[in-house]
């Protein structure tokens, strides 16, 4: 009796030793399986933004799987981080819309200037009503994988799950702002511009700020009086919740510290009655730099209440006016420009090109801020309709890349029209249907840019999914 108990005791003993055991084990392979996750895909689009967006749903509507990775937490780029809230639009002579297909959709959802929580949920949820993209946030990039001048794919650092994320693609789309991706498979590009002294010269950031306290109503009046009174209606005007003027105003504004400026005033109300400033100026700042954006954030944080102080002195509506917050990050209108088979010049701008290639219509004008304080802009503020080359969207040296952004091929002049939001989710949807295309029929884009009869394939599907490129 005795031995049969004792050699029971020994069985429990072994199963209770073994059972952290087994535990471990299992904990061990769930962490494994947990530790990467792979994806294959059609199309995969690198960047949250609205241009990035557009061609995640393009491809997506063409039969394509698609997987859309964000650096960020949210999606949205420079709208969501920047608060960057009202559209600069494509116009033509008549006033029609040249910026077509997904954007319009976007527009007719939110208006000219828009509330900024507002346009995020609805961005957030057009990528998650489409069936057929995949998103990931939160996940930057770790590496490429890289099959001679073809990417294979790339691997993510999933922050939210913690763990590694390998996507694997057909096509890929650079749809960030700065051409992080093409810049890591190594895509030659140019900084800026060059300036006088040697080094790049960047348009300068903003801090967009929020402002409570605003009598809208006041400031909609002496806007509409100027106008009435002849005021430039490009210098001068209201548009629904969006409000724009007072550059004598910005003129006389005297910065607490250099390297500050302030521009005449681009204002959105928003849905709580606050409403977001656009007009702080911050030079010398350069956006792939961490170190240089945070000086910029710190300079252009110091120098707000001054700004609003200003405004409250000199701006009618703002006497009761208070700072009430600022963005996360600030807006940089110009990093890199890549180099791809074709690069678009002012000069295309101002003679009005309409490129055989084409993928989208446009006609924002040349708007450059002062690289430097005191420098002004050559070009009038007048809208010439003109086109974007699928060429410009092609970088040099890889052949399953499209880069979808402010940074597509074109001179820094020329990005000064063209980096708009509503020209960059036109080149988006069209990244978006070209890499669809692609991985359908097995070609490259080189050869959709540079064949007939496939651009003419691409163009159709384009004006299928409702863009617009003209006669």
């Amino acid at each position: 009796m005795k031995a049969r108990k004792t050699e029971n005791n020994r069985r429990t003993t072994g199963i209770h030793r073994a059972i952290p055991l087994l535990v471990g084990l299992l904990l061990a392979a769930r962490l494994e399986a947990a530790s990467a996750r792979t994806l294959s895909v059609d199309v995969l689009v690198v960047g949250g933004t609205p241009a990035g967006i557009a061609a995640a749903t393009a491809a997506a509507r063409l039969g394509r799987r698609v997987h859309l990775v964000e650096p960020l937490p949210k999606l949205g780029g420079v709208i969501t981080w920047a608060w960057l809230t009202t559209f600069d639009m494509n116009l033509s002579p008549e006033g029609a819309h040249l910026t077509r297909g997904i954007f319009l959709e976007y527009y007719k959802r939110l208006g000219l200037s828009f509330d900024l929580d507002e346009a995020v949920d609805k961005l957030t949820w057009a990528v998650w009503r489409e069936p057929l993209v995949g998103s990931t946030t939160n996940a930057p990039l770790l590496r490429l994988l890289r099959e001679g001048d073809r990417i294979a794919g790339a691997e993510f650092e999933d922050r939210d799950w913690q763990r590694t994320l390998v996507v694997r693609a057909k096509q890929v789309v650079d749809a960030t702002d700065d051409a992080e991706l093409g810049a890591a498979a190594g895509v030659p590009y140019v900084l800026g511009k060059p300036g006088p002294d040697g080094k790049p010269w960047m348009q300068p950031a903003t801090l967009i700020f929020r402002v409570r306290g605003v009598d809208w109503g006041r400031l909609v009046a002496d806007l509409l009086r100027r106008r009435a009174a002849g005021a430039d209606p490009a210098r001068w005007g209201v548009n629904g919740k969006a409000a724009w003027g007072y550059p004598e105003m910005a003129q006389r504004y005297r910065p607490t510290q250099p390297q500050v400026g302030l521009l005449g005033l681009n204002l959105a109300l928003q849905n709580d009655g606050s409403v977001l400033v656009n007009a702080l100026q911050v030079y010398s700042v350069n956006g792939l730099d961490p170190e240089s954006t945070a000086l910029g954030m710190e300079r252009a944080r110091r120098e707000l209440p001054h700004v609003v102080r200003h405004l409250r002195e000199h701006v009618p509506g703002f006497e009761q006016a208070e700072l009430a917050g600022w963005a996360p990050m600030l807006y940089i209108r110009e990093t890199r420009h890549i180099r791809g088979l074709y690069t678009l010049t002012a000069e295309d701008i101002l003679r009005g090109r309409r490129f055989e290639d084409r993928i989208a219509l446009a006609s924002y004008p040349i708007d450059i801020h002062p690289y430097v304080p005191g420098w002004a802009n050559p070009y009038p503020p007048v809208r010439i309709t003109y086109s974007i080359p699928l060429r410009s969207l092609i970088p040099l040296g890889m052949t399953n890349l499209l880069v979808a952004s402010r940074s597509f091929s074109a001179t820094s002049e020329a990005a000064g029209s063209a980096r708009v939001i509503p020209t960059t989710m036109a080149m988006g949807q069209a990244a978006g249907v070209v890499a669809a295309f692609c991985a359908r029929r097995g070609c490259t884009p080189t050869e959709v840019a540079r064949r007939t009869e496939l651009l003419r394939e691409v163009q159709r599907l384009l004006r299928a999914q409702g863009a617009y490129l003209g006669e």
